[in-house]
């Protein structure tokens, strides 16, 4: 039945995609929200800072100087405090001709500040403060007239007057464009990034336009380039014009991809802009005016509200970031399944005596809810079990081995988690959260070698965070064989083989409108030391990480409020990571049971290569190729707690985890419980082939304890086309 439901799913997609390319694409406008004076005369260009709480004016006419205000509320141009203005002059040893300063720009990071006059002076400041001009120091001269002596339309050093300026996100590109004589964009390539007497001559770009071009600007991962033109007189027909880029920042793959009639207050009025700005998350977009309509439209800042990033004449999905997160999703797969089977590990050497080797364990977010009447129902049940314990020196007394037959063992873990995953310059910060259910079985050969194997089914749920409700829901079915190794009497080398089958639903508002399937082949390998060092009893290791993930093509039909389809090609990519670090384990022995206060602290290396990601948008029918940037190459994790084993084969556990980058935001707070008892009845795991339902398999655990019975059981529709996962917990009791 679910099968038949998405196959009709498909089809109304379909049928709906070709209704909407049958009819006109309708151009996309901004909604104005407020303007705001500007208490200056002829505002040229405007800027904010990344966080919205500044915003940054040149003044075409002012004697060379830069305008700063403070935003009491951030990106709101109402709430300009006049009373904050810095003023910065940047005359200097590259003067601005005449004082006729015509665009101010920021470096990635907001610690320089760039300043360009008509007739190609260029200044830059340095910033010790991001975005504040209050604290900026002048940079040396580069020499370099960007009217005449750098080339222009074919390369050649015909003059021009250079207008608008920007930067591609890493600072190895610079844009200007030339306002009067060629109307086009020259692109620069910059050997060193940021620094403009670096440049070469990269492209030149000629526009539709032919007025005065007086600014530009790009979305995100520039695939997309706006430039605006303005001059004095018949207003009305000033415009803003769009253009796709199959490859971000080369504007030699530019295309047209239309234009809008520039537009400035909800009355309809118009004028000559100065300048534009897109907000960070690029939902929100600014302007200045400086030449007067007769409606009062003069030496302003305008604020619009966009309906999708970068929306001005057409809407994309966040195809970068729902592309990272794609890839973040697979990655997160391979590193709960590594991540579960290594807490194994760790069960497996505090356990010393390699006797009761069953284990039961809950992972629960640090923010969860639940925890807190959890903790206190764990408190109460454990008070009384553990109220006569007293404590002893630590020794180390060790208990004698077991004679027993060596049996298979078996195991589960649950983990919920939630955290933060991007925040870079060019992508918007995303929340996860995953869940996630694994079963395993392991053994202890005579050489005390462990070899086991465990599955996992896992959820993950990703928010984009636009105004659109996109999300990602992935769903994961895990398989994973690991073993033990001791290399000597004093270290181990743990190591593990998975694959994985993924799922994606991409969705806006609830509804799917894109689904993905991928698959995986990862490993996993450690080694560290049995023996403890100093009086916390450090345990140094070292680990590695590599996985081989493959993602189907597919087409995400969006929404009929955005018209836009794209079809996304194959994506395939490795995943590298290595780390090092140090565990402590100390444990203190009582009288009826031992207490292991235990942690780790981890560093962690992320050697992802970057991916090259294309798509087509069906409007325009050109291919895009985004490239995706690792989150963070540096990151840290450490886990601190305490695991208490009673003689009675009783133990309880109880750790914290933190997951933190050091290069952005990216963060994941865990709670880890676990609960373990000597085993009095068998558990029994069933496989179960039914050929006539789809070629259903199920795979279930089934735990007997007093009177309760808990069975965890997995499906999956083997042969499907677009195949189902499944996964269910069962308690039944029996009084």
């Amino acid at each position: 039945m679910m099968f038949l439901l998405k196959k009709l799913s498909v089809g109304l997609l379909v049928s709906s995609f070709l209704i909407m390319m049958s009819a006109q694409a309708e151009t996309v406008k901004p909604t104005f929200v407020r303007s705001a004076g500007t208490n200056m005369t002829i505002p040229i260009g405007v800027t904010l800072s990344a966080d919205g709480t500044k915003i940054h004016f040149a003044k075409f006419n002012s004697g060379t100087n830069l305008y700063q205000y403070d935003l009491s509320i951030p990106f709101n141009v109402s709430s300009i405090d006049s009373s904050s203005e810095v003023i910065l002059n940047v005359t200097g040893t590259d003067a601005m001709a005449g004082g006729k300063i015509e665009d101010l720009t920021f470096n990635g990071d907001g610690t320089k500040v760039y300043a360009i006059g008509f007739t190609g002076q260029m200044t830059v400041h340095s910033l010790s403060t991001p975005y504040d001009l209050s604290n900026a120091t002048q940079d040396a001269d580069d020499g370099i007239n960007w009217s005449t002596d750098y080339g222009g339309e074919g390369g050649s050093n015909s003059s021009h007057r250079p207008h608008g300026m920007r930067f591609n996100n890493d600072g190895t590109k610079m844009f200007l464009v030339d306002a009067v004589n060629t109307k086009g964009v020259i692109e620069y390539n910059l050997s060193t990034p940021y620094l403009p007497g670096s440049a070469s001559f990269g492209n030149f770009f000629a526009t539709e336009s032919s007025r005065e071009i007086q600014d530009i600007d790009f979305d995100d991962d520039g695939t997309r380039m706006y430039v605006i033109e303005s001059r004095s007189g018949n207003l009305s027909s000033d415009k803003i014009y769009a253009y796709k880029l199959s490859t971000g920042f080369d504007t030699s793959t530019a295309t047209f991809a239309g234009s809008i009639a520039n537009f400035f207050d909800a009355a309809g009025g118009d004028g000559g802009p100065g300048g534009m700005h897109f907000s960070k998350d690029g939902m929100k977009f600014y302007q200045v005016s400086f030449v007067n309509d007769n409606t009062g439209n003069i030496n302003k800042v305008f604020e619009y509200d966009l309906s999708c990033p970068y929306g001005i004449v057409l809407c994309e999905s966040e195809t970068a970031s729902v592309a990272s997160a794609q890839v973040e999703i697979a990655k997160n797969v391979i590193h709960q399944n590594t991540s579960t089977i290594f807490k194994r590990f760790e069960w497996l050497r505090r356990n010393e005596n390699k006797t009761n080797l069953n284990s039961h364990n809950l992972k629960l977010n640090i923010n969860n809810p639940i925890l807190a009447s959890l903790t206190n129902e764990l408190q109460s049940s454990f008070k009384s079990s553990f109220k006569d314990i007293k404590y002893t020196q630590a020794s180390l007394k060790t208990e004698k081995p077991s004679n027993k037959k060596r049996k298979w063992s078996r195991w589960s873990h649950s983990d919920i988690s939630f955290g933060r995953v991007g925040d870079t310059f060019s992508l918007k910060p995303k929340e996860i959260k995953t869940a996630g259910i694994a079963i395993g079985a392991d053994k202890l050969t005579k050489n005390n070698n462990i070899f086991g194997f465990a599955m996992r089914y896992g959820n993950d749920d990703v928010d984009i965070k636009s105004l659109t409700n996109e999300e990602l829901n992935s769903q994961s079915l895990s398989f994973n064989v690991y073993g033990q190794l001791p290399v000597n009497s004093k270290s181990n080398l743990n190591a593990l083989l998975g694959v994985s089958f993924l799922s994606m639903d991409q969705m806006i508002s609830g509804t799917i409108t894109g689904e993905r399937n991928g698959k995986q082949i990862y490993t996993a390998l450690s080694y560290e030391e049995e023996q403890n060092y100093t009086r916390f009893d450090l345990i140094p290791y070292g680990k590695t990480e590599l996985g081989i993930t493959e993602l189907s093509d597919y087409t995400d039909f969006g929404t009929a409020a955005t018209n836009n389809i794209e079809t996304h090609e194959r994506l395939t990519f490795k995943t590298r990571n290595a780390s090092a670090g140090f565990k402590f384990d100390h444990t203190l022995y009582m009288d009826e049971s031992r207490l292991s206060r235990n942690g780790f602290l981890e560093y962690i290396v992320d050697f992802t290569p970057d991916i090259d990601h294309r798509y087509k948008n069906h409007i325009d029918n050109v291919t895009v190729q985004n490239t995706i940037k690792r989150y963070s190459l540096n990151n840290i994790k450490g886990n601190i707690g305490f695991e208490l084993f009673k003689r009675s084969g009783q133990t309880f556990a109880l750790n914290y985890e933190r997951f933190q980058s050091l290069d952005n935001s990216a963060h994941t707070d865990s709670l880890l419980f676990k609960f373990g008892a000597t085993q009095k009845n068998s558990p029994d795991f069933s496989v179960i082939y039914e050929p006539l339902k789809n070629n259903n398999t199920e795979i279930s655990y089934l735990k007997k304890h007093d009177n309760f019975d808990l069975k965890v059981k997995s499906n999956y529709a083997m042969y499907s086309k677009i195949p189902d996962y499944g996964a269910g917990i069962e308690l039944s009791a029996t009084f």
